[in-house]
């Protein structure tokens, strides 16, 4: 991906604000799918997580599509466990019937282009998904005294849902003076929201921010974390931001059978393993395999043709085009 989309998803990042549950802290951090430093042995994820003797680099992935009047800027987030401590008698169920390895969650970013003052961008709205259903954000938050946006800007926009409902708005959290747009992701189950709701009763959190050279590591002693305004414990760390498109990378290897497989309902969905270590599709989808379980599109869209959905949940995103001038999964503008 080109520099300028690479500047651009770093501008516009997100601070993730992850939930750590205390049996298995190491289970909630994000990271890299090829964190043993290769594709083809992914299947072993979860036992390289669970040896503490491994490091745990963070990172997030990004795409850029662009139409002629917006940015669509996808976010993932990878955990290698899916997991449940089985205390009570739901998570026992879902321990038995639903913990998994992999894990991939994240959200959809729409930015109004601004030509002349590109430096005023920002994000207007932003999907998430949250296991098998999508979440919609817009309207940012102003009343912390910390944070500010000109009333009298006339890029303003009033976003409303359209063929879906808004479900909050857009929380900001500084990065040394940057506004920037608040994710908030479960312990154990990873779904991710842009509200707190179904957040979970776990009080220490990693506010991941994002960077495109650092990738910082969780430390479980204690005294690295800090209290903020509120009661609980945070721990600030640094994730890298790394190109979904890049080579030998995420989409490269879409047709890796190490990696991914297609699952009963036609789905990419990473590999594990199954009877007689064969491989085969599991629970987790990367983000063309996303798919909300109850709306009219067509799974992989929010990725692949996030322009459409976009159109479809919201109105109020001022001129809207369509067209795109660059989309990597479907080839446009790309050499």
């Amino acid at each position: 991906m080109s520099t300028k989309h690479e500047k651009l998803a770093l501008r516009h990042a997100p601070v993730l604000h992850q939930k750590i549950h205390e049996m298995n802290p190491r289970g909630d951090y994000i990271t890299r799918v090829d964190l043993r430093g290769t594709w083809d042995d992914i299947v072993h994820n979860w036992e390289y997580v669970r040896d503490a003797g491994n490091a745990l680099e963070a990172a997030g992935y990004y795409s850029v599509a662009e139409t002629t009047t917006h940015y669509f800027i996808l976010y993932a987030f990878y955990h290698a466990q899916d997991w449940y401590d089985g205390k009570i008698l739901i998570d026992k169920i879902r321990k038995n019937f639903d913990e998994h390895l992999h894990d991939m969650e994240g959200a959809l970013a729409v930015v109004t282009k601004r030509p002349g003052n590109e430096k005023d961008e920002r994000v207007d709205a932003f999907i998430t998904i949250s296991h098998f259903h999508f979440y919609c954000y817009a309207n940012w938050r102003k009343d912390n005294k910390d944070f500010f946006f000109p009333e009298k800007d006339e890029w303003r926009n009033r976003i409303r849902g359209f063929t879906e409902n808004v479900d909050g708005n857009i929380w900001p959290v500084l990065d040394g003076g940057r506004p920037r747009f608040s994710l908030y992701a479960q312990a154990r189950g990873h779904g991710i929201r842009g509200d707190r709701k179904a957040w979970g009763l776990e009080n220490k959190i990693i506010r991941y921010f994002p960077s495109l050279t650092e990738s910082g590591e969780p430390e479980s002693d204690p005294e690295k974390f800090f209290k903020d305004k509120e009661e609980y414990l945070f721990q600030d760390v640094r994730y890298h931001l790394i190109d979904i498109h890049e080579p030998d990378g995420l989409w490269a290897n879409r047709s890796n059978p190490n990696v991914f497989q297609t699952n009963d309902k036609g789905q990419d969905a990473f590999v594990k393993l199954a009877t007689k270590n064969k491989l085969k599709a599991g629970s987790a989808n990367p983000p063309w395999g996303w798919d909300d379980m109850d709306d009219r599109h067509k799974c992989g869209e929010l990725a692949i043709n996030p322009a459409r959905i976009v159109h479809d949940y919201f109105t109020g995103l001022r001129e809207y085009s369509l067209e795109y001038v660059f989309d990597p999964y479907l080839r446009i503008g790309t050499k």
